[in-house]
């Protein structure tokens, strides 16, 4: 075996998913802001390494989009699954097994009704909270073993509370214009996560993070 195999052989594989709808009439509903999160990430990676791109590739085997380049000894593949919020963890489980993933080099991006827009929380082994796309990942799974970054949509602490706040509706509104000037306060703050994740891992990320949350710590 040559020095390359050996070396890709040895390459430690993460998963990064961010989860949403397909289709453009949610790209940018509040359950959607996995995926944005995840794309902004990736646009800004693109333009630090020659190695990434910003094209995604469909993936019917996996059910999803998926992106993959490497990041010094590792091997990144970026997931949005493309089967609806509720069945996510079809197309995670099937890339897991696909690629031999254990599940704590898995990190789920998803929405969170528990914390105010402009909110964040690192968590591993969580229970699904009531979010359907993460029970989906857990059943499929057979584990809550993984990493999570929880981000709050709910109404910003100082604002109005937004009417049915909660509901199937809510989840699948779009931001108002305010509340889209927090997300792209929050943008630099996730990429940061992201990187700092990807060299250090969950729990790392966890106490560097969790007690630095843009606006209010929980």
């Amino acid at each position: 075996m040559d020095k390359q195999s050996i070396t890709k052989n040895n390459m430690k594989t993460i998963l990064i998913a961010g989860l949403g709808n397909p289709g453009k009439e949610y790209q940018f509903t509040r359950h959607n802001i996995g995926f944005r999160i995840l794309d902004n990430w990736l646009m800004n990676l693109s333009l630090q390494h020659s190695n990434c791109s910003c094209q995604w590739e469909n993936s019917r085997k996996h059910q999803a989009e998926i992106n993959q380049f490497t990041l010094e000894d590792k091997k990144i593949i970026l997931v949005k699954p493309q089967t609806f919020m509720n069945k996510s963890g079809e197309s995670i489980a099937s890339l897991s097994h696909y690629y031999k993933i254990d599940s704590e080099n898995i990190l789920i991006i998803h929405d969170d009704l528990s914390f105010p827009l402009g909110n964040f929380k690192l968590a591993i082994g969580a229970g699904p909270a009531g979010h359907n796309g993460v029970k989906s990942i857990i059943e499929k799974l057979g584990t809550k073993n993984f990493g999570r970054l929880r981000v709050g949509i709910s109404a910003p602490l100082g604002s109005c509370p937004v009417k049915h706040q909660g509901g199937h509706n809510f989840v699948l509104g779009q931001f108002t214009k305010k509340e889209e000037e927090i997300i792209t306060e929050l943008l630099p703050t996730t990429n940061k996560i992201l990187d700092y994740y990807i060299f250090n891992g969950i729990q790392s990320a966890m106490n560097e993070f969790n007690e630095t949350n843009i606006r209010n710590n929980l």
